[in-house]
């Protein structure tokens, strides 16, 4: 697996596990949601996919998408 396989692999993931699924299991109920370090869980959870794909994409400019000159 290349490089920019496993980039796009984890991008894809944090993509869905952000606002999808992933964040209707992190969050509690609207009545108790759940608390972290004194955030919500959700808007922790969402801000670490987002580094994620942040992450990725700035791995990729830096290595895989560069011009052959």
């Amino acid at each position: 697996m290349t490089k920019g396989h496993l980039l796009s692999a984890i991008f894809l993931l944090a993509l869905v596990l952000g606002p999808g699924p992933g964040a209707t299991l992190i969050d509690g109920t609207p009545e108790e949601p759940n608390i972290w370090f004194g955030i919500p869980a959700l808007y922790l959870w969402v801000v670490f996919w987002f580094l994620v794909m942040a992450g990725c994409i700035i791995t990729a400019a830096r290595t895989v998408w560069k011009d052959s000159d």
